[in-house]
């Protein structure tokens, strides 16, 4: 199976194209916003490294969050809308688990809210192993002392002294891996925002 992993949820898009066996092609850029500009050029850049086309594509992959609530809108109506096109599955995945991914020892995945607070959820060489929920620094200083891993652990060390793990697979790569892995049991490609947006109409 051939599969197009997508993130747009963070301050980094993130593209991957892989099978079960090797990373074909891969990119990521920095960015805080444009990510849908930024997006569609760069799935057809890697496409093209992979020297692959999008007919090749067997499935999709995509970050479900929480993050950003624009980027994580931005991938899923992209994801969706491929798949939708190519007449392939779009497999959702969530940034917890992607931060946790290829890590063997028992971490809490911290991701910044930017409202001051964070996103987080235990992990054990099993998989999850708490409920996805929101965290004050103050909240999580009483589950010290304990090991972070994503975008929000080195802000939340350096608030409470926790030790942190470099995540070691980008993102989109360990997005498409993790659905790579559970083809049979997938998790829909639905949005996970955890709380509501700052505005609302």
């Amino acid at each position: 199976m051939l599969i197009l992993s997508l993130d747009t949820s963070s301050s980094a898009v993130s593209v991957a194209v892989l099978d079960k066996e090797n990373i074909l092609a891969f990119q990521e850029q920095v960015m805080d916003r444009g990510q849908g500009e930024a997006l569609v050029p760069m799935i057809a850049q890697v496409l093209e490294q992979a020297q692959k086309t999008p007919s090749d594509i067997t499935g999709v992959a995509v970050a479900v969050g929480p993050g950003s609530f624009t980027g994580v809108r931005v991938g899923l109506s992209t994801a969706r809308g491929i798949g939708l096109a190519l007449g392939v599955p779009v497999y959702g995945v969530t940034n917890f688990e992607a931060s946790a991914y290829g890590i063997s020892m028992p971490v809490v995945a911290t991701l910044d809210t930017k409202r001051g607070d964070y996103f987080t959820q235990a992990f054990d060489d099993k998989g999850p192993a708490s409920e996805a929920k929101t965290h004050s620094a103050n909240d999580l200083k009483s589950d010290l002392p304990f090991v972070a891993v994503g975008d929000g652990a080195e802000k939340l060390s350096a608030e409470i002294g926790c030790d942190v793990l470099q995540k070691t697979v980008p993102s989109a790569v360990a997005i498409g891996k993790i659905a790579l892995n559970r083809i049979e049991t997938p998790l829909p490609p639905e949005p996970l925002y955890l709380r509501d947006a700052d505005v609302t109409v």
